[in-house]
């Protein structure tokens, strides 16, 4: 019964225009046990999306294969790594820029016409 329900239901809102899907939504959250219900729908759908979430990063990692995670936890790694070497870079040409004495500017001598 539930499914002619909701058939009939998908089938009410593909004719319906924007002013009726407004209305569908406030009639249906002013319900208080459809709105109940679609929060619960809410709960299953996440809870569902995190365990599939868990399932398809521990296939990847069968197969060897990164994760979102993975790689963003590899850039975050690699950022670090890179703004090092930056400040390490720049520590370098302190010390270089004080080790080298001033060169006294070349004077070429002229040429006498």
């Amino acid at each position: 019964m539930a499914r002619r329900d909701s058939d009939n239901l998908m089938d009410k809102l593909r004719q319906m225009s924007e002013e009726g899907v407004t209305g569908f939504f406030n009639e249906i959250m002013s319900n208080d046990r459809m709105r109940s219900n679609l929060g619960k729908a809410g709960e299953r759908f996440m809870a569902n999306k995190q365990s599939f979430d868990r399932n398809i990063e521990q296939v990847l990692d069968f197969v060897n294969i990164p994760s979102k995670r993975d790689v963003r936890d590899l850039k975050a790694r690699l950022d670090h790594l890179s703004s090092q070497l930056l400040n390490l870079s720049i520590k370098l040409d302190r010390i270089l820029d004080h080790e080298e004495p001033a060169k006294p500017p070349v004077r070429r001598a002229k040429k006498s016409s």
